[in-house]
């Protein structure tokens, strides 16, 4: 055998097209070739990749708040109560709402004087809509790419929005909800939309305060490449039942969200397990995943006033499923406290549902379910909380091996205390890069012995098993090298996001603190930024965000709740257990090598060894998930001292293989 000794290497940027014309989120990719003395080294880098070829599903987008796409993950921060514009001269408009953004970089978020962040309200140049009081602009958040041009878009809740019908006494409307498009410039007024009960197309009809927009969940639930939006209407009425709730969806196109094929979803929908009843809340809290990896999202749809077995207000979760036609009714589930097989029992005003989260925390490839219980009261302790956790399997979420923590579970470094609502905020990232979905978990009403209602964050780690308690974290302001100090009625863990803000492989959380003073105004807010690390989140580089931070458009005032609600991102799964690489020279294998790829962030490495001159060679890589057949393959030519020239642009297509 003759080795090829010389030492050569050619860079490659490759845009992905995905199998059926899905494309990837990120376009563009690097792979680099590196012949040696000894043979060949293949370097692939798979950020992103990894994301699309994910245990949830290999033809899974991946979802990210990403709004110039820049590969750095952004964070929006909702001020539901900022009075913005000017309904007089000089007398802005009370409570009105807006939404900061903050852009990632290679250092983490970063706002500047010279390079500030973005402020969005209804008075903001092109933005559709009036801007009018107690709308609550920003009340909810969430991202995703609707138009499937690779720069992520913002969905903003405005749930108290008087565009679409009647007032109730208090002047608050039926609701709505602004979409605003990203672009290499970031989000633009270009293309931005109003959707409500009463735009044209929509099923249903808005009544008074139905609160429209109240919560916000992101998934291809039709599974073709374009992002829909499910929006909650938690007060709708539904026939004689007031406030029984309902789910809007929206289903994304290349023109974005569209009308065409909407949804409207309750429990009193054909097919759906359960009833609507008076003050069932359904659609108050929503999650995105694909809990049985058939590659299209599926909805769980948190109702925390549902009675149980005439238990009032003890709760429900229901789960719809998706298909090639969206979200359907066929084998949609409806789980409480009282399911079989689920630990606990449901009790009067658990308000089981009131927060939901999605993460694969046990890396099997199903996507998992963490099911928020804030007003479970532990032993004689009153509203402490509690917080289950269902696992995905291929026939969707299931009770075997469903976990039930609080903070007097084993481990765990708290202890229960009235009104801690534990479990009232959740949400997933992987904080330690380790393959496995974590979970972090809001205390907002955690006390001291001597500050009332300060809040705190605990964090699960996941493992083989689930989430563990080993390895667990609690942060509060009082935590060591944190840039603050706990005060009462801060509420810290309010809101809770998961992003990769410096795109170095591993989740940050930031954490939403509304209550917080700023000097002497009280309740303005702040928003805290732990990064992640190998060793999980740490306080190294944390950040601490508010409206008196350089960089941030407008300034903090009494009552604004800077931080009341937060969009990173809200990824499904991001690992692969088993690929197949498969290295060919001329058609003719060379190399055949089964690796794992645990992380978002991957580099896969091997050595072949080469025959014959290589120089003038076409190579193609061939890489299997295991799971899910499917190939993806690229072709480059190899010439020493010289760039490629055949093919020009190659580009990685993907086929079944």
């Amino acid at each position: 055998m003759k080795l090829f000794k010389s030492r050569f290497r050619a860079s490659l940027v490759a845009q992905s097209t995905l199998w059926k014309g899905i494309q990837m989120k990120h376009a563009r990719r690097r792979v680099i070739l590196i012949v040696g003395v000894v043979g060949l080294q293949l370097a692939l880098g798979v950020q992103g990749w990894a994301a699309a070829q994910s245990a949830a599903h290999p033809l899974a987008p991946h979802v990210k708040a990403d709004f110039n796409g820049d590969g750095y993950e952004d964070l929006a921060i909702g001020v539901r109560a900022e009075s913005v514009g000017a309904a007089s001269p000089d007398q802005p408009i009370p409570r009105q709402g807006a939404v900061h953004v903050i852009y990632g970089s290679s250092s983490g978020l970063v706002a500047t004087r010279s390079q500030p962040s973005q402020l969005w309200h209804q008075d903001s140049p092109g933005v559709v809509g009036t801007a009018e009081d107690a709308e609550a602009f920003g009340a909810a958040l969430a991202a995703g790419d609707f138009n499937n041009d690779g720069f992520s878009d913002l969905a903003i809740g405005v749930p108290g929005d008087r565009e679409s019908g009647p007032l109730d006494p208090l002047g608050r409307g039926p609701g709505a909800v602004n979409v605003l498009y990203g672009s290499a410039l970031g989000l633009t007024a270009w293309g931005n939309q109003l959707w409500h009960q009463a735009s044209f197309g929509i099923l249903g009809t808005a009544q008074v305060f139905d609160k429209f927009g109240d919560a916000l969940a992101v998934g291809d639930f039709n599974k073709d490449g374009f992002f829909d939006l499910a929006i909650g209407v938690p007060e709708d009425n539904v026939g004689s039942a007031d406030a029984a709730g309902a789910v809007h969806v929206l289903y994304g196109s290349a023109s974005g969200l569209t009308a065409s094929g909407n949804q409207l979803w309750h429990a009193d929908s054909p097919g759906i397990q359960g009833s609507s009843a008076t003050s069932g809340w359904f659609g108050l809290a929503l999650a995105a995943g694909d809990f049985n990896h058939d590659g299209f999202f599926d909805l769980a749809i948190g109702a925390p006033a549902t009675s149980i077995e005439s238990i009032d207000a003890a709760g429900a979760v229901h789960v719809l499923y998706g298909s090639a036609a969206g979200l359907t009714a066929q084998g949609n589930q409806q789980w409480h406290q009282n399911s079989p097989g689920i630990q606990g029992a449901a009790e009067t005003l658990d308000n089981f549902g009131s927060a939901l989260a999605v993460g694969d925390f046990d890396k099997d490839g199903f996507s998992d379910l963490a099911i928020g219980v804030p007003h479970k009261s532990i032993g004689s302790v009153f509203r402490a909380g509690a917080l289950h956790v269902l696992y995905g399997s291929a026939s969707g979420l299931t009770a075997q091996g469903n976990q039930l923590w609080d903070q007097d579970s084993p481990g765990i470094p708290s202890i229960p205390e009235t009104n801690d609502s534990f479990a009232s905020v959740l949400t997933a990232g992987d904080f330690d890069n380790d393959g496995f979905f974590d979970l972090a978990i809001g205390v907002p009403g955690e006390s001291t012995s001597t500050v009332q209602a300060a809040g705190l964050v605990h964090v699960l780690y996941g493992s083989q098993s689930g989430l563990t308690s080993l390895g667990n974290q609690v942060w509060h302001q009082d935590s060591p090298g944190i840039s603050s100090s706990r005060e009462t009625n801060d509420h810290f863990g309010s809101a809770l996001a998961a992003g990769d803000f410096n795109n170095d492989g591993f989740s940050d959380l930031a954490i939403g603190v509304p209550g917080e003073a700023i000097g002497s105004i009280a309740g303005a807010g702040v928003v805290h930024v732990l990064y992640g690390s190998v060793s999980g989140l740490t306080a190294q580089g944390n950040q601490l965000w508010d409206q008196d931070s350089p960089g941030i458009l407008e300034s903090p005032e009494f009552g604004d709740a800077f931080g009341g609600a937060l969009a990173a991102f809200d990824e499904v799964n991001h690992t692969s257990p088993s690929m197949e690489i498969l290295v060919s020279f001329y058609s003719r294998p060379i190399l055949s090598q089964n690796v794992s790829s645990a992380s978002r962030t991957a580099r896969l490495r091997l050595s072949i060894l080469a025959r014959g001159d290589l120089s003038m060679g076409f190579w193609t890589i061939e890489i299997e998930n295991t799971r899910r057949p499917i190939a993806l393959a690229t072709s480059a030519c190899l010439r020493p001292r010289e760039p490629c020239r055949r093919p020009r642009t190659p580009r990685w297509q993907w086929r079944r293989s």
